[in-house]
């Protein structure tokens, strides 16, 4: 017996070495970094305690009984809406925004604020007259209002109308590296060469040295996606700023496997935005309402193929 226990791990050590030595050294070290490779996390952000204070502060003013006009109220509904919006508490922040239309009809950026909570809801329809109040009660000055309304065209697959406002809402500030990726991302829908050449070509030359040029680069080629998560920790000092990027970083990352049609690592990516809990962020809240449209499709898909 411990002859025939000592032949099978002798043979057992052969084999294993002898398969490291068929293998090029290049992936005997790919199989052992992917290994050790852990991605980057950050603790969840929690509600600070200066929040807390402003959240006290704003309840009252709201509930006093000073004279304020309906255009103070409005502004003072819509600012705890966005303190509200932070600590994640998304019905008491709609239900600001709400408030702030109704002391101040005018008030283009609750329009755009609530805009976002109804596509969360995907109630699309009154989402996208959310968005069209904003940008005309602002005169189209309100950028981010074609973003907005962008997104949630592309989110309904109405992607000649998406590419049209993300190509004004980049002409705004074509060195914005956020709006070349968003255009990007979008106009990739419907003709993905094309939008890579124009992205491969705009980014060469980066204005400043803002991180997401790093992300740019992976949807351009020009790195790899191992490679920007390793440098992922460069130039953070504190555990917000940390969750703050990965938000960011893995929510477009998310957006690059799910357009090499990876929908697996998309949903993966996308959920590791979200626990950041850096719910201010665009890219926190069209995580959720990525999550939602794939959950959607995978069911459709699913009731189809039986």
């Amino acid at each position: 017996m411990k002859k025939m226990l000592f032949i099978f791990f002798y043979l057992t050590s052969f084999l294993l070495l002898s398969a490291c030595e068929s293998l090029p050294l290049s992936k005997i070290e790919a199989q052992r970094d992917r290994q050790m490779f852990v991605f980057p996390m950050a603790s969840a952000v929690q509600v600070a305690y200066q929040d807390e204070v402003k959240l006290l502060r704003f309840n009252k003013l709201l509930s006093s009984e000073n004279e304020s006009t309906n255009k103070e109220r409005a502004l003072l509904f819509y600012e705890r809406g966005l303190l509200y919006d932070k600590m994640g508490l998304s019905a008491h922040s709609r239900y600001d925004f709400t408030q702030a239309i109704n002391s101040d009809p005018t008030l283009a950026p609750a329009y755009n604020s609530l805009g976002l909570y109804l596509l969360l809801a995907q109630s699309y329809d009154e989402a996208f007259d959310a968005f069209d109040s904003a940008l005309d009660l602002s005169n189209q000055t309100l950028s981010y209002g074609y973003l907005n309304r962008a997104i949630a065209l592309y989110e309904v697959q109405r992607y000649g109308l998406a590419s049209n406002d993300i190509n004004t809402f980049y002409a705004l500030d074509k060195n914005d590296p956020y709006r070349i990726l968003w255009r990007y991302i979008i106009n990739s829908a419907t003709d993905q060469a094309t939008a890579l050449t124009t992205l491969q070509r705009t980014s060469l030359q980066p204005k400043d040295t803002s991180y997401i040029w790093n992300i740019i680069d992976v949807f351009a080629k020009r790195k790899t996606e191992g490679e920007l998560l390793l440098n992922v920790f460069s130039g953070i000092k504190n555990n917000k700023a940390l969750a703050e990027r990965l938000c960011e970083v893995y929510f477009y990352l998310a957006h690059w496997h799910k357009s090499n049609g990876e929908i697996d690592k998309a949903i993966y990516y996308f959920k590791m935005s979200t626990a950041t809990n850096i719910h201010e962020f665009i890219e926190y809240k069209y995580a959720l309402i990525e999550l939602v449209t794939i959950q959607t499709q995978l069911k459709i898909q699913r009731r189809e193929n039986k």
